[in-house]
């Protein structure tokens, strides 16, 4: 699907430059410009706020079905930097490809982390692609990727001990992450592997 060229003639279409939808967005005009070129693909709800933007329906940006049937992944880092992301704890802007949609993962807002390093080896290798849905909280022992307050991101096993939110990695390595609840911006649990 060329979303670049789809957005770009809807955006002239109105009359506008990159710079005007960019700032309508509040997002870089070099990063809006990179969509356009078809350099980053957008997620569903990048494709939701351009439409909302341009004052065009989604389906005018990408086909309804192609949408339904995606699942964005954000390359991820364990230490968080690079992947920005919303109010609501969704990846927000470019930086994302898409996977096929699982049989069974039903979250509209669910998305991909790929796994970066090796705390987690060997539950989860570095590349590895990992699912999470955001109607679901981790229990104490789930695995879940966790946003903190301070703008870290994690993929760890999740735990609540002493009052305290625990994020634990597999190999032994790494320490555990201890932070107090309000701490917490997101979490949620991996529901699906992809396995390699």
């Amino acid at each position: 699907m060329d979303y670049g060229r789809r957005i770009e003639a809807a955006r002239k279409s109105k009359g506008l430059t990159q710079a005007a939808v960019a700032r309508r967005l509040g997002w870089s005009p070099s990063n809006y410009g990179r969509i356009e070129h078809g350099r980053i693909t957008p997620s569903l709800r990048s494709l939701e706020a351009i439409a909302g933007a341009l004052e065009v329906p989604v389906s005018a940006l990408a086909g309804e079905a192609d949408a339904a049937d995606q699942v964005p992944v954000v390359a991820f880092a364990s230490a968080g930097p690079g992947v920005e992301f919303t109010d609501q704890g969704y990846p927000a802007g470019g930086g994302m490809y898409f996977i096929s949609r699982p049989a069974g993962f039903a979250d509209p807002n669910g998305f991909g982390v790929e796994v970066a390093g090796d705390s987690m080896v060997p539950k989860y290798e570095d590349g590895q692609v990992v699912l999470v849905d955001t109607r679901k909280r981790p229990a104490s022992g789930d695995y879940a990727v966790v946003g903190l307050m301070c703008g870290d991101k994690y993929i760890k096993r999740y735990r609540e001990s002493g009052g305290m939110v625990v994020l634990e990695s597999v190999n032994p390595l790494y320490p555990p992450v201890v932070v107090a609840p309000q701490e917490v911006r997101f979490a949620y649990k991996v529901v699906w592997v992809k396995e390699r």
